[in-house]
């Protein structure tokens, strides 16, 4: 999470006379830095997420070197600067106006609203060292408040002795009376090479891509995870990190879940843990899991001791084990879409591709091992719990 354009903007227009005349649509996006160049060579050294500002003493040369007329070199050159600006994942570009650049061309107007690259202007009397210093002083701030705030919702989750709501004030946190989370499993070998990396990644480039606002949330790594804190309902915000998690190679193979809400700072341990148990009970396909949706893995979750959900099992389905590995696990898949159609033995047959006969064959074996009546409900809702209780630990 960090300062963004916008905020940068509403706080400084006046100050520094700017102007925010294109590329609006990408206004939240965060600044890492400020920069300053003369030269579109120099931009390759971006990290990302620098606001550039430049003079355009280049126009001012070229009119000085060719003797032509610095308005048949303006657009050529702040295309090039613009373009580079955007593909080296800068936030934005200011323009100094008054001595070098005189007013912007509507073309150029036109390319930052198409890279959706914020485009301000400063007059010339503004002096470039002012703002830089202002910026850097403003983002340097915002980013200790943006750890402060991370430390202070780990602890909520992880070291209640250490939190205190009062640590939330002054925080776009203070007085929520909904909490959520959202997690994203980390992409190890990555992270572990450059963490620091990884961050700035997932500051100026990924969470720029989800369209999440800097204000929405914050987030922090734990556990081979990426935790993401929200202060409302998640489910909307974990629909956008989804669809950006998708485009992006790096997340390939990787899963995310969202969590319930809470009502307080301090239940946040508590969806964290049901965040990620829809993390490992995801769907195997989407590869993503959302806890409201899990049914009665939610009841089942609760058990925080295994052992008694492996002696449930075993006191009602353990008998099968007789069958052997192999044969158990068709006799298990069987009893299960059995219990599913209702006792339609065609259609687990047809679900099964198996004959009917086979169905028949497996049900009655199942029963005579268990000496069970599959006809008697509290039966059924008793293996179809065991069912369900075995799914659950083989992903946990």
């Amino acid at each position: 999470m960090a300062i963004s354009i916008q905020s940068l903007f509403n706080s400084t227009a006046d100050i520094y006379r700017l102007k925010l005349i294109s590329g609006k649509g990408g206004a939240e996006r965060p600044v890492s830095w400020m920069y300053y160049t003369e030269d579109v060579s120099t931009l390759n050294f971006l990290r990302g997420g620098e606001l550039v500002v430049t003079t355009g003493m280049e126009i001012g040369r070229y009119e000085d070197n060719t003797g032509k007329a610095r308005e048949e070199f303006l657009v050529e050159y702040l295309s090039k600067l613009v373009n580079a600006v955007s593909e080296q994942g800068a936030s934005g570009l200011i323009l100094n106006l008054g001595k070098y650049i005189l007013t912007v061309p509507e073309e150029i107007k036109q390319l930052c609203q198409r890279l959706q690259l914020p485009l301000l202007t400063m007059p010339w009397e503004i002096h470039i060292i002012d703002i830089m210093q202002d910026y850097g002083n403003r983002i340097v701030n915002d980013r200790q408040k943006g750890q402060s705030l991370e430390k202070t919702l780990f602890n909520a989750m992880f070291n209640h002795a250490d939190f205190n709501v009062v640590q939330l004030e002054n925080t776009a946190f203070a007085g929520s009376k909904n909490y959520s989370v959202v997690l994203m499993d980390l992409p190890e070998v990555l992270a572990e090479k450059d963490e620091d990396g990884f961050k700035r990644y997932m500051d100026y480039s990924f969470n720029v891509k989800t369209g999440l606002h800097a204000g929405e949330y914050s987030y922090f790594l734990h556990e081979n995870k990426i935790v993401y804190v929200f202060h409302d309902d998640a489910h909307e915000h974990f629909s956008k990190i989804e669809r950006a998690a998708r485009r992006e190679k790096i997340f390939e193979g990787m899963r995310l879940s969202v969590s319930g809400v809470c009502s307080t700072a301090r239940e946040l341990s508590e969806e964290y843990r049901h965040a990620d148990l829809a993390l490992k009970l995801c769907n195997q396909e989407t590869l993503a899991g959302d806890y409201e949706k899990l049914g009665v893995f939610k009841l089942l979750g609760e058990v925080q001791d295994r052992r008694v959900l492996e002696q449930m099992y075993d006191s009602v389905l353990g008998p099968l084990n007789e069958f052997g590995k192999d044969k158990l696990e068709d006799y298990l898949n069987t009893l299960r879409l059995y219990l599913g159609s209702s006792g339609r033995v065609q259609k687990t047959a047809e679900e099964n591709f198996t004959h009917r006969n086979t169905v028949n064959y497996r049900i009655r074996k199942i029963c005579d091992t268990l000496n069970i009546d599959l006809s008697d409900g509290e039966t059924r809702y008793m293996i179809q719990t065991a069912l369900y209780i075995k799914d659950m630990l083989e992903k946990l």
